[in-house]
């Protein structure tokens, strides 16, 4: 199966070599072809944008990050990022617990939710499986991989939450069509973009609260801010918040992420549907229609 090339040395500031977004939510939510920004990471959800016909702006304050989504956008193939180490992590630690790839693969192939989740439960979820994610989903392990950002926000010990989220996705949804399953369990980042036109995507090396300030009102009639609060104080979450009421259209559409759990059931539901089974809480909201 294609796998994700690794990262060269001099490349190693790269934190996202794809994205844990399911841009399949962004694809329902904002306008089709409307004027949209993104965070950029590693650039998947741009170019899936970018092939509906939006024109997307990528932001990011990572110049390694990116020049990486420009060479996507030229051709070049995807690579490794912190991340996707750390998620390497994990997949050692299924080799570890006895988990043969024939197996893993056969379960990525299943289509029945209920099926997925009894499997997993009997066959998969050991002991000494969990003993195992619990050593390297450490908060040593996340700081050494440079993910410390997404385990910090976790509600519970990280490993337990990981392990907790993807029961909820693997019970809802089919693995068969989850790229995100094959990702974690056998490192398969084969999911092909549509089509699209490189010039749809401008890229902008900015924090993406300087760049919302600095545009006309009313630029942008879709935002998708992935989990940046995450690592944000109050002072940041104000000047962000205000920021893209500034920046979007009166209808425009907002969605935002977060590794923490939220009270509110849309909030929790969204998240379910997002397939790559990582968030917590995941908004849609229009700010203009407060």
């Amino acid at each position: 199966m294609p796998s994700i090339k690794k990262a060269p040395r001099r490349e190693g500031r790269l934190v996202f070599g794809s994205v844990n977004e399911d841009a399949a939510i962004e694809a329902a939510v904002l306008p089709g072809q409307g004027r949209l920004l993104v965070i950029a990471s590693g650039g998947d959800v741009a170019m899936r944008l970018a092939a509906g016909g939006a024109e997307v702006t990528a932001v990011d304050s990572n110049p390694v990050q990116i020049d990486y989504v420009r060479e996507r956008l030229r051709g070049a193939p995807a690579r490794l990022g912190r991340v996707e180490r750390m998620q390497q992590l994990s997949r050692y630690g299924l080799a570890l617990a006895g988990l043969r790839s024939g197996e893993l693969i056969r379960f990525c192939a299943m289509d029945d939710p209920a099926e997925q989740l009894r499997v997993w439960r009997e066959r998969f979820d050991t002991r000494r499986l969990r003993a195992i994610l619990a050593v390297l989903a450490s908060r040593t392990s996340t700081r050494a991989a440079g993910s410390e950002a997404y385990s910090s926000r976790a509600p519970m010990r990280f490993d337990v939450l990981l392990r907790t989220r993807f029961e909820r996705g693997i019970a809802q949804h089919p693995n068969r069509h989850n790229p995100f399953v094959r990702r974690l369990l056998l490192g398969d980042f084969d999911d092909p973009i549509p089509p699209f036109d490189p010039r749809r995507v401008k890229l902008v090396c900015a924090d993406v609260a300087a760049h919302l300030e600095e545009v006309p009102a009313g630029t942008y009639d879709g935002i998708s801010l992935s989990n940046v609060l995450d690592a944000a104080g109050p002072v940041y979450t104000a000047r962000l918040k205000a920021a893209v009421r500034h920046a979007t259209a009166p209808e425009a559409v907002v969605v935002s992420r977060s590794f923490a759990e939220s009270d509110d059931p849309d909030e929790t539901r969204w998240a379910s549907r997002d397939r790559s089974m990582l968030w917590g809480s995941l908004k849609v909201e229009q700010p203009g229609a407060r």
